[in-house]
């Protein structure tokens, strides 16, 4: 088809040769009589006479030009039809902006896979960014190098020299070496002591339950949904109620001890030793007198009884409810609280030794009343679901209880894990060991960016486990902002968005269904918190997979508005691509035929009918019918680095349409298009 700029070259192409002697063509006067009389007796038709020998050649030599170039383009050789290739515009990241935006890629024509000549850019705001952005992609389609890895960059290079406002992060994997390619990012931004990596042989350690702002309860609900999440829910919610009740209490017992930091592992041997529960409460409510539970002052004395280790193992079953220690002169040690002096003569069949020890006051005599009146009420609500809920239960439901946490807390018994997973308190570690990480709430304001390195080559169950506690964990923390940031002491103050990166993130994806950890409520509920969830999974079909439930991982995706569907090589994936990039209205013509004959019979010789005379007629219309605006096979097909896109720019959600991606290791200033002549994608 010929162009418009092609037209207007051969136009003024006529214009200059008819510039050139503008008088030599036309007739002189009396040269042509009839000319001379039409201008005598008609000046107007005259005058269109002239204009029309003008305009003729040009208009002839214009409509020539046009059938030439046409016939060129459409019987001439392959290579002379060009598409117009525009150039890419600047990519318009800016890491000094006052908003986080994140560039997907770039934009030509939004349906067809057609270069344009004035390509765009699809750049997501801040508000966009809150809502979530899932990537889904099949092996070797580039989620990592032309999602990921470009993504990350600029998610953690915006306001990268400034302290308060540069993005903090949550680097969660299965490979091991793009935990690597975030601490090469971060460096090269100059925020390489940002970076801190858990890891088995690393230099940090992380105790999961080392969250003093989280009440017991949601401690145990963690641990008890992680392990329906991971092992399968039960049809019965009583084993998960009872994995809670036993955690929620183990966690309070802990609390009431002397040192307030307790790990997995703690809760583990706990739960495998029938008499170590009784024997930490026991000592708990030694230290915590009853007084306290009505406000009254604590007692001044208290009575340290001695015995024989002799005394000890004869009367193992009634002794052990005391808290003994090594005493003097090889004897063993323990205080008594009121009333305990007659049960522990009792116990031994004597009087027992007693005497005052130099400290006069409980063990737990810190902080104000109220607070020693609430750690005897907490104390006795252990006492009371110990002995009237606990110990009323079947010995071999008990058990069942038991072996249920076991089967789970027994990884963090591993002496390699432990070291790692359950370090012992901040200031008592180990000399060249691991240091103790800082708590979440504190890394989160900090601007770090925390990344678990543990490949699935190593051990998967492993880091699937720990992974799902690290996401909680932290997702927990930021859910807990919006209280902050409504406080007018923070009025003014500049909240740092908090970047979610995980790849392959049907491995750690849990969905709670009617539980209240799911990743689904915690991503719906955190745009106030300014999380950035950046999602990578291999299909549709893996992240349902995962979840277990037929239909919860819908209810996951609607959490997360922005969709980048690349190739895609399983038919149930690009289905529900399909459905979700919605309809469009499309103009199809129909066809129809019609054949008549006149005498018609049947042919003695052929056996066919047929007539003297016949007649065939061919109509065809046109309608209108709602069809996908990509059809399953588009999925199926795409290119490496190239995508259908639906986004969401936090006001309205934009039309599916094709889109471009820019890896990592690629310059940013060429075209896609270019790129992939080159061979370079």
């Amino acid at each position: 088809m010929l162009t418009t700029r092609r037209v207007a070259a051969l136009s003024a192409g006529v214009l200059a040769w008819y510039a050139a002697a503008p008088e030599s063509a036309w007739p002189a006067p009396g040269s042509v009589p009839l000319l001379d009389l039409v201008a005598l007796r008609n000046p107007l038709g005259w005058l269109l006479i002239r204009a029309w020998f003008w305009l003729a050649p040009l208009a002839a030599g214009t409509v020539l030009a046009a059938m030439a170039v046409s016939a060129w383009d459409l019987w001439g050789p392959q290579g002379s039809r060009r598409s117009r290739k525009g150039r890419l515009p600047p990519h318009p990241f800016d890491p000094r902006a006052e908003e986080l935006s994140v560039t997907l890629g770039e934009l030509h024509h939004p349906v067809e896979p057609v270069e344009s000549p004035a390509p765009e850019w699809l750049t997501i705001p801040a508000r966009g960014l809150y809502t979530g952005t899932l990537i889904v992609g099949a092996v070797g389609s580039g989620k990592t190098s032309a999602c990921m890895h470009p993504f990350a960059r600029q998610a953690f290079g915006w306001q990268a020299r400034d302290p308060r406002r540069r993005a903090c992060g949550l680097i969660l994997e299965v490979k091991g070496d793009f935990c690597f390619q975030v601490r090469d990012l971060l460096a090269g931004h100059g925020r390489a002591g940002d970076y801190l990596e858990i890891a088995l042989d690393g230099q940090w350690a992380w105790n999961p339950l080392d969250d003093p702002d989280q009440d017991s309860y949601s401690l145990a609900y963690t641990v008890g949904s992680l392990i329906n999440q991971l092992f399968g829910k039960s049809k019965e919610p009583f084993w998960q109620q009872a994995y809670t009740a036993f955690a929620r209490n183990a966690v309070e017992l802990f609390r009431l001890g002397r040192q307030p930091w307790f790990t997995m592992q703690d809760i583990y041997r706990l739960a495998i030793s029938p008499d170590e529960f009784g024997r930490r409460l026991a000592a708990a409510e030694a230290r915590i007198p009853a007084q306290w539970a009505s406000g009254d002052a604590p007692r001044q004395e208290a009575a340290v009884a001695t015995i024989d280790p002799g005394e000890l193992a004869g009367g193992l079953g009634e002794l052990q409810r005391w808290e003994w220690r090594p005493g003097r002169d090889g004897q063993l040690e323990a205080e008594l609280g009121d009333g305990d002096a007659e049960a522990l003569g009792t116990a031994l069949g004597r009087p027992p030794d007693l005497r005052m020890p130099a400290r006069a006051a409980p063990d737990d005599a810190s902080g104000t009343p109220e607070e020693r009146r609430l750690r005897r009420l907490r104390c006795e609500a252990v006492r009371r679901w110990f002995d009237d809920d606990w110990q009323q239960l079947d010995a071999k439901v008990r058990t069942s209880v038991v072996e249920g946490l076991s089967s789970f807390l027994q990884l963090f018994d591993q002496p390699e894990v432990a070291d790692i997973f359950c370090p012992p308190p901040r200031g008592r570690e180990r000399p060249g060991g691991p240091q103790a990480l800082p708590p979440m709430g504190s890394l989160i304001e900090d601007g770090r960016v925390i990344a678990l390195n543990l490949p699935a080559g190593e051990n998967p169950a492993l880091g699937r486990v720990l992974g799902v506690l690290l996401k909680q964990c932290w997702l927990q923390t930021l859910l807990r902002r919006p209280r902050a940031m409504a406080d007018p002491a923070n009025k003014g103050r500049s909240w740092r968005p908090a970047v979610f990166v995980c790849d392959e993130y049907h491995s750690f994806a849990t969905v709670g269904g009617d539980d209240p950890c799911g990743d689904e409520r915690a991503f719906a509920l955190s745009r106030q918190s300014r999380l950035v969830p950046l999602l990578a999974t291999q299909s549709l079909s893996s992240l349902r997979s995962a979840v277990g439930d037929r239909e919860a991982w819908r209810t996951l995706l609607q959490a997360l508005r922005t969709r980048v569907f690349l190739s895609l090589s399983d038919e149930f994936s690009a289905a529900e691509a399909s459905k979700l990039c919605g309809q469009a209205e499309m103009l199809r013509p129909n066809y129809s035929f019609s054949e008549s004959a006149g005498r018609a019979g049947v042919s003695l010789l052929s056996g066919r009918a047929g007539g003297s005379r016949g007649s065939l007629s061919a109509s065809r219309s046109y309608s209108t019918r709602l069809e996908a605006k990509f059809k399953p096979r588009d999925f199926q097909e795409l290119d490496n680095a190239q995508a259908i896109a639906q986004a969401y720019d936090g006001v309205r959600t934009l039309p599916a349409l094709r889109l471009y991606l820019k890896p990592h290791y690629l310059p940013q200033d060429k075209s896609w298009f270019r790129q992939s002549e080159e061979g370079l994608l």
